[in-house]
């Protein structure tokens, strides 16, 4: 009964801002500008179709592709990048502390989320809150977390984020689309999922 449904958003940690990253550890050995991935790379990710659009983008030799989190490379997807010719340009990072992933959304270039369908989009709050330009897929659960924010492109079409790519980087990290982030996000919060939830709490007992 869709009456009986009631949608508390969930927010991000306070850690995630805009700082100035000058000095923390963990980020060093990225010394190019980048593209930020962060999670799994499961099927359902389309991780596939970003290396794909990745691998013929004519700036990928001087704008890596960070990816952080989820299980070391697998036998098949070094294939993959080997196969894409961009086993030189991927960086994997693995088990890295907020603080660092703070600094990774307040240097990359862009973050992207390709997914071909998500729950609430966490990450998409943690780059908005940090000014991070985002590239996402075009999917209802995206569109209703970051609203007009991000750059989007069809999710099974690598060609739309190929575009995708050259449109955040022309417009950069002082864009409308990043300051309207940083507003969104301010409509999430803790405080007020707490709120939310109680109130349904109250309604059940009344």
């Amino acid at each position: 009964d869709v009456d009986k449904v009631h949608v508390v958003p969930n927010a991000c940690s306070d850690i995630f801002r805009r700082v100035d990253c000058t000095g923390l550890s963990g980020t060093g050995q990225i010394e190019q500008p980048f593209l930020l991935y962060i999670g799994n790379r499961a099927r359902y990710k389309n991780f596939d179709v970003l290396a794909k659009a990745y691998s013929l983008w004519h700036r990928r030799k001087e704008v890596a592709l960070v990816l952080v989190g989820g299980k070391p490379l697998s036998e098949g997807e070094r294939h993959l990048m080997e196969e894409l010719a961009i086993t030189k340009q991927v960086k994997l990072l693995r088990d890295i502390d907020d603080e660092t992933l703070c600094c990774l959304y307040n240097r990359a270039l862009a973050f992207v989320c390709p997914s071909l369908y998500e729950g609430f989009g966490m990450l998409l709050l943690e780059a908005m809150a940090c000014g991070c330009p985002v590239i996402a897929s075009h999917i209802p659960s995206t569109v209703e977390v970051a609203g007009d924010c991000p750059v989007y492109f069809e999710p099974e079409k690598a060609d739309d984020l190929l575009r995708a790519f050259d449109i955040v980087l022309s417009e950069g990290r002082d864009s409308e689309r990043v300051h309207a982030g940083l507003e969104r996000v301010k409509s999430y919060s803790w405080d007020k999922t707490a709120a939310e939830t109680l109130e349904v709490y109250r309604m059940l007992r009344r």
